[in-house]
């Protein structure tokens, strides 16, 4: 890994974003994109994002390989699947949640995964997110209520777990 870097998405992004968000095992993990992959939804994805919050692409020699951010307090990421289990996300993840508290007043940050995505579900865990509802909502690609586990970041206990690792 030798250049990984956060930056804003932008136009040029769009071949690396539609290709990932035409793997079903990727989209059916997130809340809102379509399936079958809507080639206009993802170019409408490919530029800054300007609501609260932040969304960065994860790039690996400038070619966008996810995404990780922290909008409207809630955490998101994806990944493309080649580059699963090498702590990409779970770093990006950590970078994100830092920045997210470093720039805000936020109390606490959350974050959900779908009864299925176990990999996820342990990335928030290894944050220190902690579950506190399980409940049914929507999954767009799904097409179908689906069981998603909730859970949250108190600021408190991320200053002292930081505490703890240094």
């Amino acid at each position: 890994m030798t250049s990984l870097t956060y930056r804003d998405i932008r136009d040029d992004d769009f071949d690396a974003l539609h290709e990932m968000m035409t793997d079903w095992d990727v989209v059916r993990q997130l809340g809102g994109w379509p399936w079958p992959a809507d080639p206009d939804f993802a170019r409408s994805r490919c530029r800054p994002y300007e609501g609260d919050g932040f969304v960065w692409g994860i790039a690996l020699n400038d070619r966008l390989i996810g995404t990780v951010g922290v909008t409207n307090g809630d955490m998101g990421y994806v990944l493309d699947p080649r580059h699963h289990g090498r702590g990409i996300i779970s770093k990006a993840a950590r970078d994100a949640v830092a920045h997210a508290f470093a720039t805000t007043d936020r109390s606490h940050l959350t974050g959900s995964t779908w009864f299925d995505n176990q990999a996820s579900y342990r990335v928030l865990q290894k944050l220190g997110f902690r579950h506190w509802q399980t409940r049914y909502i929507h999954a767009k690609a799904r097409g179908r209520p689906t069981l998603v586990f909730n859970q949250r970041l108190e600021r408190a206990d991320w200053d002292r777990l930081r505490s703890q690792s240094q």
